[in-house]
Parts: structure tokens; C-alpha cells; sequence
């Protein structure tokens, strides 16, 4: 589940977003991008990539890079998905944690965050949004 120190409200510019109700200490776990993971091909055939991330990882088993995404189109009442992007000031970075020999994405605050103020991450560059190889 998602921390209580969050919750989604309306932006009358970016429309939902996620907003600290509580402050947040930088370096702390934020919350969690959560979506069903997928194939590379599964994503391809998939209509919308609104709430897509692609990643790239090597396995344990094999030698290569696999590429996978984590579809978070279908609400599930995880604020992840609604976690607006932010080129210039973002406040949170997302990492990949794998657990299980499962990748996860969480978002870490890398700065002190104030009440009443919105989550945000930059998701990458127009070429390759959401792309997470760099983590």
C-alpha cells in the first residue's frame, strides 16, 4: 500500500498528481510504481503509452539484456502511476529494486519535501520517455 503521507489531488494545469500531506525526508522511499510487467512485444501491441515503463536488465539466468515494461494503465489505487513529470526541479528519482529477482520501481525523495507539496520525477527525455537504463 501507499504511504499515508500522500494522497491525489487535482491540479487545475497537469490535472492528478500526487501531493505530501506529511513532510518528507530526503533520501527517504516514496512510494512505489506498480503495474503488471510485460514483455517488450506485449507493450508494443498495447494501444496508449500513457503509463509505461521500459527497462532493461541483465538476468541471473542469462547473459543479455531483456527488455521488459511495467504497464500501470489499469487503476488499481496506487498513486504511482499518477506521479506528474518535472524536467527541471523534480523532488524524486526513481530507482529499479529488484526483489525476488523482480525488478520494482520506487521513487526516493532527494530532497526535503514540504506539506502541501506535489511528488514529482523527471521521466526522461522525448526520445525515450519513462526508459529506465540509466538506473
Amino acid at each position: 500500500e501507499d504511504k499515508p503521507i500522500l494522497k491525489e489531488k487535482i491540479d487545475s494545469y497537469k490535472g492528478r498528481g500526487v501531493f505530501a500531506t506529511k513532510p518528507i525526508e530526503k533520501g527517504s522511499f516514496v512510494l512505489e510504481y506498480r503495474g503488471e510487467l510485460i514483455t517488450k512485444e506485449e507493450s508494443d501491441c498495447s494501444e496508449g503509452f500513457d503509463h509505461f515503463y521500459i527497462l532493461v536488465w541483465t538476468t541471473t539466468f542469462f547473459s543479455y539484456c531483456v527488455p521488459f515494461s511495467i504497464d500501470a494503465s489499469q487503476e488499481d489505487g496506487s498513486l504511482g502511476r499518477l506521479v506528474n513529470d518535472d524536467h527541471k526541479l523534480p523532488n524524486c528519482r526513481m530507482k529499479r529494486i529488484m526483489v525476488d529477482k523482480k525488478p520494482h520501481l520506487c521513487l526516493f525523495a532527494i530532497e526535503d519535501t514540504a506539506i502541501g507539496t506535489e511528488i514529482t520525477y523527471n521521466y526522461g527525455d522525448t526520445k525515450w520517455p519513462c526508459d529506465l537504463k540509466h538506473i
